[in-house]
């Protein structure tokens, strides 16, 4: 079945289509959900939040885009949404700069992506929020601003202090790598 005919079929509340429309997303979107949440509990609230605004919102999706993304667009709304309902962002002031690191393409083909996905969940909340909204989902500096209630400077100079903080933990984390400073 076609995402057009099973979005069709859930406007008109067939329970199977909703559930076959879940069963689709699911596993990709609670993957992201992890990434924006602290725990697997708030990863599971954030996935059904997510999926209820999915519901309440499908006829708002337009057929011209992928299903799969407009939903993606729709977890990682509603997980930051809820980071800032329950405290207040996290970012780190000017008083905790890094030096600026360099790390070369032979030291980053080394790594694998899991290695990577580690030392970003180990960033500081304020980082890896910006960073994963940034470097991983694409979204420009003008949208996260928006979204998180920031200035646009603000963004990049959280991006710019995360990359610093992800070549300066793989630097102690890998030092055969030899990252120069």
């Amino acid at each position: 079945m076609d995402e057009k005919s099973l979005v069709k079929l859930c406007l008109q509340g067939e329970e199977r289509a909703c559930k076959t429309l879940f069963d689709l997303y699911s596993r990709q979107m609670f993957a992201l959900c992890i990434r924006y949440s602290t725990n697997r509990q708030d990863a599971e609230d954030n996935l059904q939040d997510g999926f209820i605004k999915v519901f309440q919102n499908l006829e708002s999706w337009r057929s011209e885009g992928a299903l799969g993304a407009w939903i993606r667009r729709i977890m990682v709304n509603t997980c930051i949404s809820r980071q800032k309902s329950a405290y207040n962002m996290h970012v780190l002031n000017s008083g905790t700069e890094l030096p600026e690191i360099s790390l070369s393409p032979e030291i980053m083909s080394n790594l694998t992506v899991s290695e990577i996905d580690k030392i970003i969940d180990q960033m500081p909340k304020g980082y890896k929020t910006i960073f994963r909204l940034s470097i991983i989902e694409g979204y420009s500096y003008e949208e996260i601003s928006q979204l998180l209630e920031i200035t646009e400077s603000t963004c990049r100079s959280q991006v710019f202090k995360a990359k610093n903080y992800l070549a300066k933990r793989i630097e102690l984390l890998y030092p055969k790598l030899n990252v120069s400073l």
